[in-house]
């Protein structure tokens, strides 16, 4: 009987845990694409006010030319490209496709933010609309990056 109890409780405590765990992983995921997606806008805010600052520029953009903004803790991942003021911030790295969704999110669902596909950026809540990318760079984005546009214009 006393085997049995032992049992029956050491199989609650796996029970538990095996719960717990997988609510935790799904918080930490979540929070670490949140806090990606967080600073890959920073990003693009500091490419767009260097784009300000500089009107005439074209081309990809080194870290070096760039003063950070807002909260913008530089991050390798993050690329930055100009042609004609659209300003196009993307990772050729492999990411989590949430964070398509949390950028999306932060972009309150506008069409400038997405994933690359076939040499576009396509939003997530709509597959239809396909906005083209510089022929400067739309290769070298792997299908599902993250991409963000902005228009930038001097001020």
């Amino acid at each position: 009987m006393l085997v049995i109890a032992v049992f029956a409780i050491f199989a609650m405590l796996i029970a538990g845990y095996e719960t717990f765990a997988g609510e935790q992983m799904n918080v930490v995921s979540a929070t670490s694409t949140q806090a990606l997606a967080l600073n890959m806008a920073a990003y693009r805010q500091t490419v767009i006010a260097y784009v300000q600052a500089h009107p005439a520029f074209n081309g990809a953009v080194q870290a070096n030319q760039l003063t950070p903004v807002a909260n913008y803790k530089p991050n390798p991942m993050w690329q930055g490209y100009v042609q004609n003021n659209l300003v196009v911030v993307y990772t050729t790295s492999t990411v989590s496709p949430e964070l398509v969704v949390d950028i999306s999110k932060l972009a309150q669902g506008s069409v400038f933010a997405g994933r690359a596909l076939n040499g576009n950026e396509v939003p997530p809540a709509d597959a239809t609309i396909a906005i083209p990318l510089p022929a400067g760079i739309a290769g070298a984005i792997p299908n599902g990056s993250p991409v963000w546009l902005a228009q930038a214009y001097a001020s």
